[in-house]
């Protein structure tokens, strides 16, 4: 069999040299990567020289050992590298990992030693026990391998075993074939030749192996690219010539026990399933199911997803200089498909999606669909890309798909992608063909798919954004109708209050200047309540020095139409705050006309200013009806909650509140039902200058 033996070991020498040129001219000059290159520098050396002895018809030829030792040194050298790697420097170093280290290196050199003198003194192998001690020596070296590689797996960490599992099949795979190998020689005192010859087709099955895992570790200054074509294509014969060997062994077992049918049933059997062999190859699903079951599993993905998903964010996230947000959205996911253009329909209302924005061409940018269409319907439930070169070639890969007229008449229209927004459709993107022609497979989907569901969640917390913004609006239009109503109804309380005392005093010349007086301040002060309403939500607070005494008087003398009347216990002058005037005023009337509604007639209201360190305290009192203390913590400050029945607004408490905190001042409640009620401003006082 010397023929096939050089056939073996020279396939394995060829395909060991191919790897190690690819490692050498991708080193980086880090330990790992010399280490890794060596090894397959060496495995190529003996591989070769194995075939040439082969020829030579002197398979377990003397120097074949001491290059295969040579071998195993170097490939033991870089798994105990890796092994190294993991055990960090200011932690103990286990005693297993130091035993097997130490025999990785002592086992392969005490072989080399041993091989090296039986060559120079021209003597017979030497034997241990009874066993041939080259042969004893490759079996512990063997099994050091092998229990170097399942340590170095176990203690690696469950997220890295992908990118290792391949190189401890194939390392693992070449150390366990070895110790068969030698086993079996050890047990009847020689090699078998056919499990000699057979170890460099097994070698050639292994490297793809461990170059796979290679390509998947960078950190070892490695950049090894395998083409998917040749390991597609390698694939697919092995799994031939294992389909081919199955249906040799089934036409083996057949001729032998099939009796006097074995021959022709090994016949029908062997025609069959060359048969089956030759519909699957031609089956373009299977292909492409291998096709893909390659890439997943055997190859680092096909995009820098990391590269992807940042410009995709950072396109999202620009601010208005670049453009529209939806423009960015298209640009974004188009350019990951070196898409020219596209263009952007989203959902609007209850009954179409509209187009919104095109980018690239203005033939994208027109069209619209009803939500109840074939291809919103089709996008919905499938949440699937839609390959428009494939839908024309086979229809039927889009079961129910029927496209609409607007889109079948983009020329240049290539793939339309959804946005999902959860189990929703949010809208779609149609891309315009690529500037080149290009692969489109299920990474491609999938990456569009993912990007398509980051720019549907994008498009609609903007489109939240936008409409919580104009409900913000409203919301601040609507609060400042309420309070201008609010001070309108105070008004018309004391204007119809001084109507009502017309009658009787009509001729007291006093209360006419006092009713004149009324009737100018509310007519000032609608005026100036019209003219915020006019203004909206624009309106800015006029902020000015105000001096509380003077603005507690102000008060008095506005609810003094009131019963009980208020008064002024104590003012310290000259304690100033910066607010608007008038709405404090407003604000504090608001507190004593509640106080007033809450007290009988002979009841009293009695106002405080004193000053307490940097900060001025209000106190308005009475003894009124007061509240209790859940009443105070759960709707007292609640807006348009109200006691009041008809009569009231239910904002008096809630704005005074809101205003003193805005002054930077706080609010504080002190009530006992039966007893009355203490209402306690505090407010930051400036310095008048």
């Amino acid at each position: 069999m010397p023929p096939i033996g050089s056939l073996s070991y020279g396939s394995a020498a060829l395909t060991f040299l191919a790897l190690t040129a690819l490692l050498a001219t991708a080193w980086r000059g880090r330990m790992q990567g010399a280490l890794l290159v060596a090894a397959c520098g060496l495995s190529a050396v003996w591989a070769a020289a194995a075939a040439f002895q082969a020829a030579l018809g002197e398979p377990s030829a003397i120097v074949v050992f001491a290059l295969e030792a040579a071998r195993d040194f170097g490939l033991l050298l870089f798994v105990g590298a890796l092994v190294r790697s993991q055990i960090g420097a200011n932690q103990p170093f286990p005693l297993v990992l130091r035993s097997l280290l130490l025999g990785s290196y002592v086992l392969p050199i005490l072989l080399i030693l041993i091989l090296i003198t039986t060559i120079a003194s021209d003597a017979a192998p030497r034997t241990w026990l009874g066993y041939d001690a080259r042969i004893l020596l490759s079996v512990f070296i063997a099994i050091t391998g092998l229990v170097l590689l399942e340590q170095f797996y176990k203690r690696s960490p469950p997220d890295l075993r992908w990118g290792i599992k391949f190189l401890c099949i194939g390392i693992g795979g070449i150390f366990a074939y070895d110790l068969a190998l030698y086993t079996d020689a050890l047990l009847f005192k020689q090699i078998d030749a056919d499990l000699w010859f057979a170890r460099g087709f097994v070698d050639v099955a292994l490297i793809p192996l461990i170059a796979v895992s290679i390509a998947r570790n960078p950190q070892w200054s490695l950049e090894v690219f395998v083409s998917r074509s040749v390991v597609f294509h390698s694939t697919a014969l092995l799994l031939a010539g294992a389909y081919l060997l199955v249906i040799a062994l089934g036409g083996y077992y057949l001729r032998v026990f099939g009796g006097d049918w074995g021959v022709v049933a090994r016949n029908a059997f062997v025609f069959v399933g060359l048969l089956a062999m030759v519909i699957t190859v031609f089956s373009g699903q299977m292909r492409a199911q291998l096709r893909v079951f390659i890439n997943k599993h055997f190859f680092s993905s096909k995009y820098d997803y990391r590269q992807e998903w940042l410009r995709l964010i950072r396109e999202l996230s620009l601010d208005a200089s670049g453009g529209r947000l939806e423009e960015r959205a298209i640009r974004a996911v188009a350019e990951m498909v070196d898409s020219p253009a596209g263009a952007l329909w989203v959902r609007r209302g209850s009954l179409q999606f509209v187009s919104v924005q095109s980018y690239g061409r203005a033939e994208f940018g027109e069209g619209t669909e009803p939500i109840d269409g074939a291809l919103p319907k089709f996008l919905q439930e499938w949440q699937w890309v839609i390959n428009l070169e494939e839908y024309q070639r086979d229809p039927l890969a889009y079961e129910g798909l029927a496209l609409p007229g607007w889109l079948r008449g983009l020329s240049q229209a290539w793939l339309v992608v959804p946005l999902m927004l959860q189990a929703e459709l949010y809208g779609f993107l149609v891309l315009a063909k690529p500037r080149a022609k290009r692969d489109f497979n299920w990474e491609d989907i999938d990456l569009l798919k993912t990007a398509g569901r980051q720019v549907a969640i994008h498009l609609a917390q903007a489109r939240s954004a936008s409409d919580l913004a104009q409900s913000r609006q409203f919301e601040a239009f609507n609060r400042l109708s309420a309070y201008v109503v609010h001070d309108l109804k105070n008004l018309v309380s004391q204007l119809a209050l001084v109507v009502k005392n017309a009658e009787k005093h009509k001729h007291n010349p006093a209360f006419m200047d006092d009713a004149i007086r009324t009737v100018d301040n509310a007519a000032g002060r609608m005026t100036r309540l019209l003219s915020q309403l006019r203004a909206g939500v624009t309106t800015i607070e006029r902020k000015q020095r105000v001096e509380l005494a003077s603005a507690l008087a102000s008060v008095v003398q506005d609810k003094a139409n009131g019963k009980p009347v208020p008064t002024v216990e104590t003012a310290v002058p000259g304690l100033y705050v910066e607010a608007d005037h008038d709405r404090l005023v407003s604000v504090l009337g608001h507190i004593v006309q509640n106080a007033q509604d809450a007290t009988p007639d002979s009841g009293h209201v009695r106002l405080r200013l004193e000053r307490d360190e940097t900060a001025a305290v209000i106190e308005i009192a009475d003894n009124g009806s007061g509240m209790d203390q859940t009443f105070i913590e759960t709707r007292l400050f609640k807006p348009f909650d109200t006691t009041k029945g008809l009569s009231g607004m239910g904002i008096g408490a809630y704005e005074a509140k809101e205003f003193i905190e805005h002054l930077g001042g706080t609010v504080h409640v002190h009530s006992v039902v039966g007893q009355g009620t203490v209402f306690r401003l505090r407010v930051p006082v400036v310095v008048n200058e």
